[in-house]
């Protein structure tokens, strides 16, 4: 395993061990969660604090983008952990489905970051490590750790899948204030959502084409320069960009609430690169995981 690729295991041992006997007490409740299906074009604000990335359709755009970039050894590993019968982008939409059942997991999918930060830190953002960047550090520690039942090391499995999309949503970096753009509420040619919502499923379903068909178009648009660079980095880093991103466009409404078409055709842009970084990410830390 790679160093720079492996980002450090959360906590000490005994944080380890009790995360560990967490995992174990949500097993039983897991195994018994029907498949539960979801709406691909909300338009209704969420009751909880949830934050859902990218919805179905980007989730598994960014897993079939990332297949097509696993290397043999990484493939056969990754089916040794799947259910037979199931992709790994079936795994990439888990924690939004059965794991939603898990509501203790819900806070592991975004990070809120103050406006004046220079980006994400630990101890501020995320004292109880109770976020998308610890979880997914924590997550891929543990996905090839043969000391770890098969079982969690597949609900890690699909939380890495699911979380290294996430955290390439701009929103997913947003202000605690607002609850990362949920409490926005915007509306673009008559309808109306939250900003959250927006970017994580309207933008995305504005693109004509099944998840397997966008993520083929996203694969052959990417240059070998653009793929070099973009494996690269760590849950922080990608992060961090997420931040930028929001401040400097997800946030940019001005005084009106109705998304202007520039604003929607910059979010579309941002999404398309967003999706295609996160997808030759994930390929990535797949790859050097399983190495």
């Amino acid at each position: 395993m790679h160093s720079d690729v492996l980002f450090a295991a959360v906590g000490v041992r005994s944080k380890l061990i009790c995360s560990l006997r967490v995992m174990f007490n949500v097993l039983e409740l897991v195994s018994r969660i029907l498949f539960i299906g979801t709406t691909a074009f909300a338009f209704v604000l969420p009751c909880r604090d949830v934050a859902y990335g990218w919805g179905e359709k980007g989730h598994r755009i960014v897993a079939n983008l990332a297949d097509t970039h696993l290397t043999e050894q990484a493939r056969k590993e990754v089916r040794k952990l799947l259910p037979e019968g199931t992709t790994l982008a079936d795994a990439a939409v888990w924690p939004d489905r059965e794991g939603r059942r898990i509501t203790e997991f819900d806070r592991l999918h975004h990070v809120s970051i103050p406006d004046n930060a220079a980006g994400y830190d630990q101890q501020r953002d995320c004292k109880a490590r109770n976020c998308m960047v610890e979880a997914l550090n924590w997550f891929t520690s543990i996905v090839t750790d043969v000391k770890v039942p098969i079982n969690v090391r597949l609900i890690a499995l699909r939380y890495v899948a699911h979380l290294v999309g996430d955290m390439h949503q701009p929103l997913h970096a947003g202000r605690q204030e607002d609850r990362n753009g949920t409490d926005i509420t915007v509306s673009y040619r008559g309808q109306t959502n939250n900003l959250h919502l927006f970017w994580d499923i309207n933008v995305v379903e504005m693109a004509e084409g099944n998840p397997e068909e966008l993520a083929k178009k996203l694969a052959d648009s990417i240059t070998r320069k653009q793929r070099a660079e973009w494996q690269s980095g760590d849950p922080k880093t990608w992060t961090d960009e997420s931040f930028r991103l929001s401040r400097s466009h997800a946030y940019t409404l001005g005084e009106s609430t109705d998304l202007s078409d520039e604003y929607v055709a910059t979010a579309l842009t941002i999404v398309r690169r967003r999706l295609a970084q996160a997808g030759v990410r994930l390929g990535w830390l797949l790859n050097n995981i399983f190495k």
